[in-house]
């Protein structure tokens, strides 16, 4: 006579039910689930709404939620006005002796854009208007301190904005010349 035992089935609820089956089973949780939605659709939309009262109303509540989770994406590139200015951002370093350096927001090319497309979003949130001024302190102090890292003496930062306006496709030219304009400067020594 065999004696043969099978060991019993292996379950994935060892451990128990996870958070989201947690949440699933009870009203709370799907009260609270379905708020963490609508706050997350309420937000995207009323950052991507044309300017309006309503807009201006609730934007500095949706923003920051907007931020901190990545959904501020800003679709006036496409329709109905899509922008007409290209923008580079550019730090530049007076040393104390007397020394320019220029550092600009790194631009990587083939399959690094797609990991790296954050810094050319972070210049453009800096290049967006007075809206985003505290945030040009900290950058100028963070290129002041990689300079200082690579060994120099930075006295002054100057954040530059070097713009070109698109013209239409059957111009000659595919923009208008390049012109820097200086927009904020931080002593930093």
């Amino acid at each position: 006579m065999s004696t043969d035992t099978e060991a019993p089935p292996e379950s994935d609820e060892q451990d128990g039910p996870d958070l989201q089956e947690r949440l699933e089973r009870t009203t709370r949780g799907r009260v609270l689930i379905s708020v963490v939605i609508v706050v997350l659709l309420g937000s995207v939309l009323i950052v991507n709404m044309p300017d309006s009262i309503t807009k201006r109303a609730l934007v500095h509540v949706a923003v920051p939620v907007a931020n901190v989770l990545g959904l501020d994406q800003g679709w006036a590139v496409y329709a109905p006005s899509p922008r007409q200015v290209s923008t580079y951002l550019e730090a530049r370093v007076l040393d104390r002796d007397g020394t320019t350096r220029s550092y600009p927001v790194p631009m990587p090319h083939g399959l690094a854009e797609y990991w790296d497309y954050r810094w050319q979003r972070y210049a453009d949130t800096l290049l967006n208007g007075p809206d985003n001024r505290d945030r040009w302190a900290p950058y100028a102090r963070w290129v002041a301190d990689q300079d200082r890292d690579a060994g120099h003496s930075p006295a002054l930062v100057t954040l530059v904005n070097i713009s070109a306006v698109s013209q239409p496709p059957d111009a000659p030219d595919p923009r208008t010349p390049w012109t820097e304009h200086p927009f904020f400067s931080i002593g930093v020594g």
